[in-house]
């Protein structure tokens, strides 16, 4: 059977229309969760209710709330109904701690962008970076997402001349490690790193899409070269709902 235009509703699976609609629904229930209009643990409104909402079959909608599934926001309950997936992350402080490793050992990936960067006096790194207070460093203020969603700002701090054209390299790669392999860092280990809580401020909470009311995590690290000279100071903080911070043994080099 040969279906024509006239033949197939209007959201009908079938028709160029309907794709692009049920993209735009499932677009729009992303932004829902990832802007924190839908938290973690909510159950989505009933079928009934999101098909009047957009105006279009059940069919449709459910090829956007598959969609969604498929991507990790929701998970489909049956018999109950479809809710935000919780996004709990354990992120693990060990000697060679890393963003991606930590990630990928949890199944998923980051996109890590490049908010802002600058020159400025060393001031609160300055000892860790073993540097007068007065001295310069490439501050780089970066956003790690997991599934559309903020789980952590940071920022760090690079000792100046070495690492000149840290910003550049960041921007180029899209990741620390890469940026400080092309700068001649080949490997770095974490020296130190101390754990705290506190409750965000206004410019932070918009930044991680998360109440000014939930606390963060916050990491203070350094980390040094192969010879245990100081290469990045930073600052991370971590949404809380988001990532549990784990320390464990590390695993016997061979």
């Amino acid at each position: 059977m040969t279906l024509n235009a006239s033949s197939v509703p209007a959201d009908s699976p079938e028709t160029p229309s309907s794709v692009r609609r049920w993209e735009a629904i499932a677009a729009e229930l992303r932004q829902d969760i990832v802007q924190g209009r839908l938290t973690p643990g909510q159950k989505l409104p009933n079928e009934a209710t999101l098909a009047e909402r957009f105006e279009v079959n059940r069919h449709t909608l459910r090829q956007a709330v598959q969609s969604l599934a498929q991507e990790g926001f929701v998970r489909v309950v049956q018999g109950s109904g479809t809710y935000v997936r919780e996004l709990v992350l354990d992120y693990a402080l060990q000697r060679r701690t890393r963003l991606s490793q930590n990630l990928a050992a949890a199944g998923e990936t980051a996109d890590r962008e490049l908010l802002g960067h600058e020159l400025a006096r060393a001031g609160e790194w300055a000892r860790d970076l073993g540097l007068s207070a007065t001295a310069k460093v490439q501050l780089l203020y970066t956003r790690a997402s997991v599934r559309g969603r903020p789980i952590n700002l940071a920022t760090s701090a690079y000792p100046l001349p070495r690492l000149a054209g840290m910003a550049e390299a960041m921007a180029r790669h899209g990741s620390i490690t890469k940026a400080l392999q092309s700068l001649g860092v080949a490997d770095y280990t974490r020296a130190r790193s101390v754990v705290s809580c506190r409750l965000p401020t206004v410019a932070e909470a918009d930044a991680l899409a998360r109440p000014v009311t939930q606390p963060v995590l916050v990491v203070r690290y350094l980390n040094v070269d192969g010879e245990g000279q100081p290469v990045e100071a930073g600052r991370t903080l971590f949404a809380a709902d988001a990532v549990q911070l784990t320390v464990e043994p590390e695993p016997q080099e061979t």
